[in-house]
């Protein structure tokens, strides 16, 4: 009888858990294959954007995005965690253009940039975009002074 009791509550716990997931059905998307699909990798791209049509899964990408972002994950299963953490790397790394239009329409403060990119190599404070702007855009010839003013030193 406790055999039973005990089977219950560990099946009633792992129901619970994974009513509070997303979705599972996407956790096998190869990653790989979007990315180097240029075609696959603009349209998801463009959904998120508001500048394209949506394919069912992009859409439910994107209405699940604000809440994914908001509780850092807390419904992503394990897999959905990895994925969202190698798609954001790649977005920023591949990407940055995308990358700033998409944060302006999902984190225009800059709040989960701080939380998910913290580590990342290149991630900028939203303080430090202008001084790095200024060392990264000057010409290998010109001193820096003279690539941020344009004027000699």
């Amino acid at each position: 009888m406790c055999h039973k009791f005990v089977c219950a509550i560990v099946i009633s716990s792992i129901l619970v858990t994974n009513i509070n997931c997303y979705d599972s059905k996407y956790d096998n998307v190869n990653l790989d294959e979007i990315f180097k699909s240029t075609r696959l990798l603009n349209n998801y791209i463009n959904c998120l954007k508001n500048v394209g049509p949506c394919t069912p899964d992009a859409k439910e990408l994107k209405e699940l995005l604000p809440d994914a972002l908001e509780s850092e994950c807390r419904h992503c299963t394990e897999k959905q965690k990895i994925s969202a953490e190698r798609v954001i790397n790649f977005v920023v790394d591949n990407r940055p253009a995308d990358f700033k239009v998409l944060e302006s329409i999902y984190d225009p403060a800059g709040e989960y940039r701080r939380k998910f990119l913290r580590d990342h190599p290149n991630f900028h404070d939203q303080g430090d975009d202008a001084a790095s702007d200024a060392t990264t855009e000057k010409p290998d010839d010109q001193p820096a002074a003279t690539a941020a003013t344009g004027e000699e030193a």
